[in-house]
């Protein structure tokens, strides 16, 4: 690895280390230059602004998270089971997520962040989208599924990224003490992410599964202690 490559993995790594302790916008890139020790002529020789570093972390989790799915499938043989691993690692709400998660969710309670959580939202379409065209297709010639439109796999993304945007909203509510905590609430948007899903691909009613229910209540149990952890 060149030394210039080599120099900016330690400002992603260190940068996204200071956002999920302190929070994005209590970060300055001074923070991140003064752990590296490092001066603003080398931080901008790799980055144009603090939003364009966290745009390429937006980027690279998105690729860790394809990684780690395509790891999962080595596991899976039957063709719903490979689609189910494919949208559970397309949801950010996984426990492996929470960390950066926590640091996302205050940027959405504010307009001027609207590009930032798009590009987040964009970049794990574009590295999730080859592979969940592959596993519906497999999944379709298996005859397990029998979608009726071109380009499900877009609107299976779309179906997905609204209903974690829809969770995450109401978690920063319960935290923000805007709105009483309603566990009732996040489990219908997963049951509407669910039906919607299976009635888009002509599923079986019920072989789409998402996220456990287990694994649902340790994500927002974790991301609720962090919260507080910050306060």
């Amino acid at each position: 690895m060149r030394k210039g490559d080599e120099k900016r993995r330690e400002m992603l790594t260190v940068a996204e280390r200071l956002f999920c302790l302190r929070g994005y916008e209590a970060t300055s890139v001074q923070d991140i230059l003064d752990v590296l020790g490092a001066s603003k002529g080398g931080f901008y020789h790799h980055f144009a602004s603090k939003e364009a570093l966290l745009v390429t972390l937006c980027e690279q989790r998105a690729q860790q998270a394809l990684e780690a799915t395509e790891q999962a499938l080595l596991q899976h043989a039957k063709p719903m089971e490979r689609l189910n691993c494919v949208l559970h690692g397309f949801l950010p709400l996984r426990l492996t997520e929470v960390p950066f998660l926590n640091m996302l969710l205050p940027l959405m309670s504010k307009p001027q962040n609207k590009a930032l959580l798009l590009q987040y939202e964009e970049s794990i379409t574009a590295s999730f989208l080859p592979v969940m065209e592959r596993e519906i297709s497999f999944a379709e010639k298996s005859e397990v599924i029998f979608p009726h439109i071109r380009n499900s796999a877009s609107m299976v993304a779309a179906i997905l990224h609204t209903c974690w945007k829809e969770i995450a909203r109401e978690m920063l509510d319960w935290m923000e003490g805007i709105a009483d905590m309603d566990v009732s609430a996040l489990l219908e948007h997963l049951t509407r992410m669910r039906k919607a899903i299976e009635v888009l691909l002509d599923a079986p009613y019920g072989s789409v599964e998402v996220i456990t229910l287990p694994e649902w209540g340790d994500v927002a149990a974790e991301l609720i202690r962090l919260r507080m952890a910050d306060e």
